[in-house]
């Protein structure tokens, strides 16, 4: 039976959990942003990320036949830093139209 995994964070995990996935016939992928347990000092390091959920991820994934979506977002514990917060919020437009983005929340 085919299925998807929709709550992941691949970027954190092996290419071998892709592997594993595949063999067990998931087709996609749906991974939200979250903090990676320390604060990201600027926006630019969220774009950073933010490229890799939509271009490094989509590619690897694809390797094994498996879509990979992304949600693009400032996470709670980040929101609380609210310039930094308008700062992520003004880039996020540059990601919602790539065809493997979900949309924009704040994560939990």
């Amino acid at each position: 039976m085919y299925y998807i995994d929709p709550h992941v964070h691949m970027a954190c995990r092996t290419t071998d959990d892709y592997e594993l996935l595949a063999k067990m016939e998931c087709v996609a992928v749906c991974e939200p942003a979250f903090w990676p347990g320390f604060d990201r000092l600027s926006a630019e390091t969220f774009r950073d990320y933010f490229r890799h959920l939509t271009e490094f991820e989509p590619t690897r994934a694809a390797k094994y036949g498996i879509q990979h979506y992304a949600w693009v977002c400032v996470n709670s514990k980040e929101a609380e830093n609210v310039e930094l917060s308008r700062e992520v919020i003004s880039i996020v437009a540059e990601f919602l139209g790539r065809a493997n983005v979900l949309g924009s929340a704040r994560s939990a």
